[in-house]
């Protein structure tokens, strides 16, 4: 069954960004040699499926990207600390 739907792309010039993703950016906290509830500071490194598409298209081609995410709300569980 066809459908018939047209598709109306506005050029590249009335478009604030080449591509806009949506969806999560995950941080990860390395401790590096130490442990976690020992440590005083983390390396912190981004990244995540969404994330590392905008950053390569916008680092290798220089595309213009935005990435749109958001925050959780998270209560924090101190129970690890002595």
């Amino acid at each position: 069954m066809r459908s018939n739907v047209s598709l109306t792309i506005k050029p590249k010039d009335a478009c604030r960004w080449d591509l806009v993703s949506l969806g999560e950016v995950m941080l990860r906290f390395d401790p590096g040699d130490y442990r976690i509830w020992t440590t005083r500071h983390f390396e912190v490194s981004e990244g995540g499926g969404e994330y590392n598409v905008a950053r390569g298209l916008k680092k290798c081609f220089g595309l213009e990207t935005a990435i749109v995410t958001s925050f959780a709300k998270i209560q924090w569980d101190y129970s690890f600390k002595t």
